[in-house]
C-alpha cells in the first residue's frame, strides 16, 4: 500500500508538471522590425533613427529596433507590409498623416482603423520649397508664376499622400493649379528639385534644416507662427492665405497585436522622450514632441480623417463608373 500511495503521489506530481504552463519568456525575445514607408533621409525616417538610437543607448528594450525602409508605390507598399504582418509584437510600423490621405484620396483601401495604434510621437510643420537659385522668391511669386502658366508649374509630390495633399489644398485655396510629378519621399523629391525636373516641393522642417545646405530654399511654412529652427520663413497666413498643416508622426501596429506588447513598446517611447539627448535631438530637427497615447490618439485620428474625407471629396478626381 505504501508503494502505491509513493506512486500514486509521483504520478499526481507528473500529471500536474504536465498541466502547468511553460513559462512565459519576456517580450520582445528577438530583434523588432520598424516598417518606414519612405526611402532614407526624409523626416519620417529620421524620426525613426532618433528612436532606433535612444532605444539602444538607454536599453529601454531587451533587444534592438531594426529599422525597414520600403518606399515602393508612394509608401503604400510599407504600410500595407505592416498591416499585413505577423501581429505578434516584432514588426511595427512609423508613419504619418498620409495614412489618411492616401485612404481619403483613394490610393488605398484602408486608413488608421486597420492598425492597432501605438502613439503619435510628435508633429512637424511643413511647407514649400524651391531650389536655392530658383527665380520663384516667395510664396506670392510662386502664385503668381502659377497663375501666368496655368497648370505648368510642377510639384514634385507623392501621389495621395501629403506632399500631393497639401500643395493641391494651398492651390485651392489660392486659385491656382499645379502639374503634379509622382516622385516619392523627402530624399526622392530633394533629388527631382535640386535636379531641375520640378520647380518645388512639400517639405517639413526637419527637411529643411537637413536639405538646406544641399541646395533647397524654404518659401513658407504651413504652421500658425513661425519656427524657431528657421525663423526667417514666413507662414502662409503671413503672406495672406488661410491655410495651415501639420504632420503627426505615428507609430502602428498590426491589428490584433497582444495589448500588453503593444505596452511594453508605448513605455519604451514615453521613456525615450523624456530623455535629455532625445529632446535634443528632436528641437536641432525642428519636431514638436506632442505624444498621444494610441487609446487617445483613434479618437483624433477619426477626427482628422473627417475633415480631411471633406476636403479630398471635393479636389479628389472623379472615379470611372
Amino acid at each position: 500500500m505504501r508503494r502505491s500511495f509513493i506512486g500514486g503521489v509521483l504520478g499526481f506530481a507528473v500529471t500536474a508538471l504536465a498541466l502547468t504552463p511553460a513559462p512565459v519568456s519576456a517580450y520582445p525575445e528577438k530583434p523588432i522590425r520598424i516598417i518606414v514607408p519612405v526611402a532614407a533621409g526624409g523626416s519620417t525616417d529620421l524620426v525613426a533613427r532618433i528612436f532606433q538610437m535612444t532605444f539602444d543607448q538607454k536599453k529601454l528594450l531587451t533587444q534592438p529596433l531594426v529599422i525597414v525602409n520600403n518606399a515602393a508605390a508612394g509608401g503604400t507598399v510599407g504600410t500595407r507590409m505592416i498591416k499585413d504582418a505577423e501581429p505578434d509584437g516584432y514588426t511595427l510600423g512609423i508613419w504619418h498623416m498620409g495614412l489618411l490621405t492616401a485612404a481619403a484620396m483613394g490610393v488605398t483601401d484602408y486608413d488608421h482603423t486597420a492598425f492597432d495604434l501605438v502613439g503619435q510621437v510628435g508633429s512637424i510643420d511643413i511647407g514649400l520649397g524651391v531650389k536655392s537659385d530658383s527665380k520663384i522668391g516667395s510664396l506670392k511669386d510662386l502664385v503668381a508664376e502659377a497663375k501666368a502658366r496655368k497648370g505648368e508649374v510642377s510639384a514634385a509630390t507623392n501621389i495621395g499622400l501629403l506632399p500631393h495633399f497639401v500643395p493641391l489644398m494651398f492651390g485651392r485655396e489660392a486659385g491656382v493649379e499645379f502639374r503634379w510629378v509622382q516622385a516619392g519621399g523627402g530624399a526622392v523629391r530633394l533629388r527631382s528639385v535640386l535636379g531641375n525636373h520640378t520647380e518645388f516641393s512639400l517639405f517639413s522642417t526637419p527637411e529643411f534644416v537637413t536639405f538646406g545646405p544641399q541646395g533647397i530654399r524654404p518659401l513658407t511654412l504651413f504652421a500658425e507662427q513661425r519656427h524657431s529652427r528657421i525663423p526667417d520663413v514666413p507662414t502662409a497666413k503671413e503672406a495672406g492665405y488661410n491655410f495651415t498643416f501639420s504632420e503627426a508622426i505615428l507609430w502602428l501596429a498590426p491589428k490584433g497585436t497582444p495589448p500588453d506588447r503593444i505596452t511594453v513598446v508605448a513605455k519604451a517611447i514615453e521613456a525615450a522622450m523624456q530623455d535629455a539627448e532625445f529632446k535634443k535631438r528632436y528641437d536641432e530637427q525642428g519636431i514638436d514632441p506632442s505624444y498621444i497615447p494610441g487609446p487617445r490618439l483613434r479618437q483624433v485620428l477619426d477626427q482628422r480623417m473627417a475633415g480631411i474625407k471633406a476636403v479630398a471629396a471635393e479636389v479628389k478626381p472623379p472615379q470611372p463608373k
